[in-house]
């Protein structure tokens, strides 16, 4: 049975919106569960991180997603509109490939109290590097074209930009400006904090081996000088004990 005209132009935003809705909540939940079972810090907790989103990253993998969504959503008013339910079957196939494409192009980035972790596409190798080897680390943004939902054309890039100490960059994922810009300064902005304790802390260990050299060349040079202070305390004895003064002169005796 079919439905009227009307009825089948009204719907097709809500079958769009039920395709990129499934999609959506399908990865989100995906994700979720990889990050528990897979997490990118080994070893310690991770504080902070960023990854690159879907929906709002002008990116040409990004919008290969939006396009399969887009067709599952027709093919779902297909269905609908012409009673054929291979037509829903396929939307929902389509569904599915978003979404296993989506986890095999998951970008993301973590930090910990030490390290900091990034991995390209959920089968990519995940990179550690300690951040006591960052050199350099800024966030950099950048306009690009492309197309998203919320913003058309008019998109912005941000990313995390490390650079390590011999001047090695470190290729981080990008994402979204307008919604992933507060995460991406907060990793930055632990990032330094961990650097500046790491300064704080080198400093006082630099002090304190300064003072143990200095306790150890005093304890070096300290019996030298007792013993020099040892030889002025008998010669200073000698002398009150025997003072250098003259002779007493004699007279002779009144005859």
């Amino acid at each position: 049975m079919t439905v009227n005209v009307l009825t089948l132009l009204l719907s097709l935003p809500f079958l769009l919106a039920l395709a990129f809705g499934l999609h959506a909540g399908l990865a989100r939940i995906a994700k979720t569960v990889l990050a528990a079972a897979r997490p990118l810090a080994t070893g310690e907790s991770e504080a902070c991180g960023y990854e690159r989103r879907v929906y709002h990253t002008a990116q040409p993998e990004m919008l290969q997603l939006l396009g399969l969504n887009l067709v599952a959503g027709l093919l779902f008013w297909g269905g609908l509109g012409w009673s054929r339910p291979w037509l829903w079957s396929l939307g929902f196939a389509l569904v599915a490939i978003a979404v296993l494409l989506d986890l095999l192009r998951w970008q993301r980035v973590a930090a910990s109290a030490n390290y900091v972790w990034a991995q390209h596409g959920l089968r990519g190798e995940v990179r550690q590097v300690a951040i006591e080897n960052i050199g350099e680390l800024s966030v950099q943004e950048e306009d690009v074209g492309g197309f998203t939902l919320r913003r058309g054309s008019n998109n912005r890039l941000c990313r995390l930009q490390l650079r390590l100490n011999d001047g090695q960059p470190v290729e981080l994922p990008w994402t979204d400006a307008y919604t992933g810009l507060d995460d991406v300064e907060a990793l930055a902005n632990h990032l330094r904090a961990r650097q500046a304790i790491g300064g704080d802390r080198q400093s006082l260990q630099n002090a304190a081996d300064r003072a143990t050299e200095a306790a150890l060349e005093a304890a070096r040079q300290s019996p030298s000088r007792d013993a020099e202070m040892l030889r002025e305390l008998k010669r200073l004895r000698r002398g009150a004990l025997a003072p250098d003064v003259p002779k007493a002169a004699t007279r002779k005796n009144d005859a």
